[in-house]
C-alpha cells in the first residue's frame, strides 16, 4: 500500500472511532435515567483522590440515580484549564476554586439558603437538624465559604493543613535510644547535637533537620512570633491583646524598639540556631530536595506542611512521626524571660473549597454531593483515607492526621515581626537573612544590615498604604453621596453609610508616623 494511501486509511479509521465513542457516549446519556455530575479538583497528594473516590463510590451507593465523575487535574494547569473550561460553557458541575482567583460571581453561584438548612446525611449523628454552616469547624467563616467582598456563600470546604516537623522514628531510636520526639526546645537542641555526633562517628551525611527556601518561612514566623510576645504586650497600646505587622512598623519608625532590642537580639539567636541544625545551604534549595534528603535517610527531621506529609505514608520505607515545634517557654534559660505562652496557631480556618457552577444544569444534585461530601460519613471517609484533617464537627481526624491538629488554645498576637509594613520590608527581611544563615553569618551581621536598609523601605510601604486608603475613603464617601442624591427624598435615608472609624482613621495614622517618626 502507498505511503499516501495508508495515511488516508488511517485518518479514516481515526475519525470513525472518534464518531463511535461520541455516539456511543451520547446514546447511553439518552438511555440511561442517570444524572452525571462532573467534580474537578488539583489534589493529588498522597491518597487525596482515592478518598474522593471512596467517597464517590459510597454516595452513588446511596444515590444509585447519580454518577459522579471525578476529574484531577496538575496544580500547575489547573486555573488556566477550569476558566478555559468555564469560558466555552464545559465547566464541571462542582469546581475546587479559591476565593482570590478571578471572576467568582460570574462563574459560580451563591448557596445562601443552602447553608442555613440542616444536611440531610446528618441524621442519626449529633449533627442532626443543626445548619450545614455550623458543621463546618470554622462556622464556613473561611474566605471560601463566605466570600467577604461579594458578601455571599460560595464554597463548601473539605479540610485545613498545619506545618509540622516530621521525624523518622527508625532513625531517631538508633541515634538517640528514645522513641518520642523532644517535648522542650533544650531537648530538641539536644537531639540535633547527638545527629551530628552519631554521623561524624558513622562517617554518614545525616543533617538533624532537612530544610529548604520553600518550608523555612513555616518555622520562622512562629519562631519569631512567639519569641517576641512579651514585646507584643508592650507594644499594644489600646489593649486588644492583638498586634498587627504594620502597627509593628508604625512603632519601629516611632523608636519604640529596634532590631537591637533585646527581645528582638534572642529572637535572631533563635533563628541563627534554626539555621545552624538545618540541611547546610537550604536557602538555596528546594523543597524537592528537603523531601529527598528526608527520604533517603540523610536527615533525621524535616519541615512538613500537612499537605505534603500524608505523601510520604507512600514513599518512605520507615515509620514517621510528626510534632509541632517546640518554642522556648518560660522556664528557658536563655530565652525564657522575654516570652510568655502557652502558644496557640491561631483560629483554624478551613480551605479546599468548593464552588457549584453557575451553569450546571444539576444544581440539586451538586449540592446533595457535596452535602455527603462534608456530613459526618463522609468527612470521616476523607481523613481516613487521604490523612488529611477533617473540617466536619464532631469527626476524629486519622491517626496520622491527628499528629497535625492545630493547637487553638494559648496566646497569639497575630505579628510575625518578620513582614512588618508590606512588601518592600517582608521581601527585604527575608533577602538578608543570608546575612544570618549563609557561610560566616552572624546575629550581628543580621541586625547591622537591617537597620541600615529597613527605615525607608517601612516608610515606603506605609506611603503606598496611606495613599491607597485615602482614595478608598474618596470612592466610598462619592458613592454614598451620590446614592443620597439619587435616592427619593420621601425615601432618603437618615444616615450616610461611610467606610467604618476604623478605615478611616488608618491613614491620618500612617501620616502621622511620617511626621514624628524618630528614626531617621
Amino acid at each position: 500500500m502507498k505511503p499516501k494511501h495508508a495515511g488516508i486509511l488511517l485518518l479514516a479509521v481515526a475519525y470513525f472511532a472518534a464518531m463511535f465513542m461520541v455516539l456511543r457516549r451520547t446514546t447511553e446519556e439518552v438511555v440511561s435515567d442517570r444524572i452525571t455530575i462532573r467534580f474537578s479538583q488539583w489534589q493529588l497528594e498522597g491518597t487525596v483522590r482515592q478518598a474522593i473516590d471512596a467517597i464517590i463510590a459510597r454516595y452513588e451507593q446511596l444515590n444509585p440515580h447519580v454518577k459522579v465523575e471525578h476529574i484531577a487535574v496538575p496544580d500547575s494547569v489547573y486555573l488556566q484549564w477550569v476558566q478555559t473550561q468555564m469560558v466555552g460553557g464545559t465547566g464541571p458541575d462542582i469546581v475546587e476554586y479559591v476565593w482570590v482567583w478571578p471572576n467568582v460571581a460570574r462563574y459560580f453561584q451563591p448557596i445562601d439558603a443552602e447553608v442555613l438548612q440542616s444536611n440531610p446525611y446528618n441524621r442519626g449523628t449529633p449533627l442532626e437538624g443543626v445548619p450545614w454552616r455550623e458543621t463546618n469547624v470554622d462556622g464556613m467563616t473561611n474566605d471560601d465559604s463566605f466570600v467577604k467582598s461579594l458578601n455571599r456563600y460560595y464554597g463548601i470546604t473539605l479540610t485545613s493543613h498545619i506545618p509540622r516537623i516530621v521525624f523518622n522514628r527508625k532513625l531517631l531510636h538508633t541515634i538517640t535510644g528514645r522513641s518520642e520526639p523532644p517535648r522542650t526546645y533544650r531537648e530538641f537542641l539536644q537531639v540535633c547535637r547527638e545527629v551530628d555526633a552519631y554521623a561524624r562517628a558513622q562517617d554518614r551525611v545525616i543533617a538533624p533537620l532537612a530544610t529548604s527556601k520553600d518550608s523555612y518561612p513555616f518555622i520562622m514566623f512562629p519562631i519569631v512570633g512567639n519569641a517576641l510576645t512579651k514585646l507584643a504586650a508592650r507594644l499594644d497600646h489600646r489593649h486588644r491583646l492583638q498586634l498587627t505587622d504594620p502597627e509593628a512598623a508604625m512603632h519601629y519608625l516611632r523608636g519604640e524598639w529596634s532590631f537591637d532590642t533585646p527581645d528582638v537580639a534572642a529572637s535572631l539567636q533563635l533563628l541563627r540556631e534554626f539555621g545552624e541544625v538545618s540541611t547546610p545551604g537550604f536557602l538555596q534549595r528546594t523543597r524537592d530536595s528537603a523531601l529527598t534528603d528526608f527520604v533517603n535517610g540523610r536527615a533525621l527531621m524535616a519541615v512538613m506542611p500537612s499537605w505534603d506529609a500524608s505523601s510520604l505514608l507512600l514513599i518512605c520505607p520507615f515509620e514517621i512521626g510528626a510534632f509541632r515545634f517546640p518554642h522556648p517557654r518560660e522556664d528557658d534559660p536563655v530565652y525564657g524571660r522575654f516570652t510568655q505562652g502557652p502558644f496557640s496557631e491561631g483560629q483554624v480556618m478551613t480551605g479546599m473549597g468548593f464552588f457549584v457552577n453557575r451553569q450546571t444544569k444539576h444544581r440539586e444534585q451538586a449540592i446533595d454531593f457535596l452535602r455527603f461530601l462534608t456530613s459526618q460519613e463522609g468527612s470521616q471517609l476523607f481523613t481516613d483515607i487521604s490523612h488529611w484533617q477533617p473540617a466536619t464537627v464532631g469527626v476524629k481526624p486519622s491517626h496520622f492526621a491527628a499528629q497535625f491538629t492545630q493547637v487553638t488554645e494559648g496566646v497569639t498576637w497575630g505579628v510575625s515581626f518578620m513582614t512588618l509594613s508590606g512588601i518592600d520590608a517582608g521581601m527585604f527581611l527575608r533577602a538578608e537573612l543570608s546575612s544570618l544563615w549563609g557561610s560566616g553569618g552572624s546575629v550581628e551581621a543580621y541586625r547591622a544590615a537591617v537597620q541600615q536598609g529597613l527605615p525607608g523601605r517601612l516608610r515606603d510601604d506605609l506611603r503606598r498604604e496611606e495613599r491607597a486608603a485615602r482614595e478608598n475613603i474618596r470612592r466610598e464617601d462619592a458613592l454614598a453621596a451620590a446614592a443620597l442624591r439619587l435616592a427619593d427624598p420621601a425615601r432618603a435615608p437618615e444616615l450616610l453609610h461611610l467606610v467604618t472609624v476604623a478605615n478611616e482613621l488608618k491613614p491620618y495614622q500612617m501620616r502621622a508616623v511620617h511626621t514624628h517618626a524618630v528614626v531617621p
